[in-house]
């Protein structure tokens, strides 16, 4: 059977195992019984720092390198073990990510560098890199359980008393990935660096770049269209778009790129002008916007369906958030949007098992702050360009802040 042609009902039959069993919090998201003691989550430590440095084939190598064993095992646990137990299954999404690597070149000779690079680093096939890129796309196959999801936001001023623009989300995934995360410093010559929030494989995941210009984002989905298209991943595009030097080049490029899947990326520059870009394997929707955003799943009028003159419809995670930046606003600070994302109200936007972890990029100071852990845990840590390490050590950063 062809992966790419199930039905839905086809597909969740492959993923109904990993989703039951691997997806601890998700399927019952919202109900008191989730609230367990924060002191039963495993142990991990704090975020540290690890820079890489050279060439973007250089990049690639160390980073490859650097994390072969955690990037061997994301692949075989979270690609293959989910979507391709059978060497069937395994040949056929190789091959789609095979296919996939055109529209990267067409996009990036630079991505394509730097997964070549990891590819050379790890041991692994070049398929294989952009097949965990592909993750996002692969997730969202079969039928997706209803979940709360990820919250982004972006508020600057006036709504900020500071003057300051942020951009963050809460990082609501896999109770099992707890602890997986690790903080990049990206270094790049020939254009802005990088402070990425990843995953192994995923060396962007979320992320600040050295011109100011921060990228949060939530899944969305749109259950008209079949399955993801042979296209630039999610993860992948992410990085690109974090390599632009202005939000206008973010832009341009985002409409340039062929998309692969779904996706809602809320983005702001130090000026505190914010740009929502929302996607699907058939189409994409830019919106600027000032003052403040925040999204949980799609939110623009195009991607939602709309019509004009009506309302969008919002999640009500996404309804809480508004709520808490209307209530904020002209008081909003680091710490208040830390307090955001360690609410409970209603439909939680912080989830204990759920929330892996919280991140906030402070565009204005380029600051990246994460926890360890869901918000209301404000095990903060801060991060900085000025920051630097040898690329094939990771270098932990003392420089942290207090909780709100």
């Amino acid at each position: 059977m062809d992966i790419w042609r199930m039905n839905r009902r086809q597909f969740a039959a492959v993923t109904t195992s990993s989703v039951a069993g691997g997806a601890f919090g998700l399927l019952s998201i919202g109900t008191a019984a989730e609230r367990r003691p924060l002191a039963e989550r495993p142990q991990a430590s704090d975020h540290s720092l690890v820079t890489i440095t050279g060439s973007p084939r250089e990049r690639g190598r160390v980073y490859g390198r650097r994390f072969s064993v955690a990037i061997r095992e994301f692949l075989d646990t979270q690609i293959y073990a989910d979507f391709a137990k059978e060497k069937a299954k395994r040949d056929e999404l190789l091959r789609y990510a095979g296919a996939c690597l055109k529209p990267i070149r067409q996009l990036s000779t630079e991505l394509i560098d730097e997964l070549e690079g990891m590819a050379e680093g790890s041991g692994l096939r070049l398929e294989e890199h952009v097949l965990i890129t592909l993750h996002e796309e692969l997730w969202h196959r079969g039928d997706i359980p209803s979940v709360d999801h990820c919250t982004a936001v972006a508020v600057g001023p006036p709504a900020t008393c500071d003057g300051h623009t942020y951009v963050g989300e809460s990082w609501d995934w896999f109770a099992q990935l707890y602890g997986k995360s690790q903080m990049l410093l990206w270094k790049r010559a020939d254009g802005p660096s990088v402070i990425g929030y990843s995953y192994p494989g995923l060396w962007t995941g979320a992320g600040m770049n050295s011109a100011g210009i921060a990228l949060c984002w939530t899944s969305a989905f749109d259950k008209s269209i079949p399955g993801p298209a042979v296209g630039v991943p999610s993860y992948a595009l992410i990085s690109h778009l974090l390599y632009q030097p202005t939000l206008e080049a973010v832009e341009e490029e985002a409409k340039r790129a062929r998309q692969a899947g779904w996706f809602t990326f809320v983005m702001a520059d130090g000026k505190g002008r914010l740009l929502n870009i929302e996607g699907s394997p058939e189409r994409m929707a830019t919106e600027w916007g000032r003052v403040t955003m925040a999204r949980v799943y799609y939110g623009t009028r195009e991607m939602t369906r709309t019509p004009v003159g009506q309302p969008i419809e919002c999640h009500p995670q996404c309804a809480r958030m508004r709520e808490l930046l209307e209530g904020a606003k002209g008081h909003i600070d680091l710490a208040a949007i830390k307090r955001f994302f360690a609410d409970h109200e209603t439909r939680w936007i912080c989830k204990h098992f759920g929330s892996i972890d919280a991140m906030v990029f402070d565009t204005t100071a380029r600051q990246a702050h994460v926890t360890r852990g869901p918000g209301c845990l404000a095990q903060w840590k801060s991060f900085s360009f000025e920051e630097s390490g040898h690329p094939d050590k990771s270098e932990d950063t003392d420089k942290g802040v207090s909780p709100p």
